[in-house]
């Protein structure tokens, strides 16, 4: 089982890439998932530009009109069999870095060797705040709607509802311990949530294998 995590904060070494480490543990103990990281914090991915290269000149190896380090990312969303995406929350709403990133999986809607590509893999969403009530929730249901418009299934969690969400102060009251630099270990429900969102893509995964062999697919 192949596994694709994507951090993306600017901040390298933060707090989303913590709460993402913290997620994967989920898979030590499962030698059959085997999980490719990209910190897109160390990596160069620009916006996308809508120019429509992607509908109508792919060829295998060359699947955006944009040369950068997505040409790293997409090989390995096509061979995955899931997908963990998380931001930090700015302004209410998922990072400008996290929306470029989702944006260029623009092609897996419309791109003419890639359409359709990621359905029915299984994606799962996380996301860190400062404050409470600061737009977590609306966070995670962007992300979940990008899994939406690919045809992916959806990992909602056992802890929580739209994903695995924490903060990265103190009870997410802007509040921090002199000297430390990260916060989010100290929410412990909201690290459970992402331990819980990683495992619920682990078991959907499997689900919907077991379901394409059963269908001789």
């Amino acid at each position: 089982m192949k596994i694709v995590a994507v951090s993306g904060s600017l901040v390298s070494g933060g707090n989303v890439e913590a709460l993402l480490d913290h997620a994967l543990e989920e898979y030590d103990d499962k030698p059959e998932v085997e999980v490719t990281r990209f910190n897109l914090s160390r990596m160069n991915v620009g916006p996308c530009r809508h120019c429509n290269w992607c509908m109508k000149k792919q060829e295998p190896g060359r699947y955006c009109g944009t040369d950068d380090d997505m040409s790293v990312i997409y090989p390995a969303l096509m061979e995955a069999d899931g997908m963990i995406i998380a931001s930090p929350v700015h302004f209410l709403r998922l990072s400008g870095t996290t929306a470029n990133f989702i944006d260029r999986l623009r092609l897996f809607v419309h791109g003419n060797l890639t359409r359709g590509v990621m359905r029915n893999k299984v994606g799962g969403a996380l996301a860190v705040s400062w404050f409470r009530n600061a737009g977590i929730e609306l966070t995670l249901v962007t992300i979940n709607n990008a899994f939406q418009v690919l045809t992916m299934v959806i990992a909602t969690p056992d802890l929580g509802i739209l994903g695995g969400g924490a903060f990265s102060s103190l009870e997410g009251a802007g509040e921090v311990i002199k000297g430390r630099r990260l916060h989010v270990d100290e929410d412990q429900f909201g690290m459970a949530s992402a331990r819980s969102v990683a495992y619920r893509v682990w078991e959907l995964a499997r689900l919907m294998e077991a379901g394409r062999n059963a269908l001789g697919d």
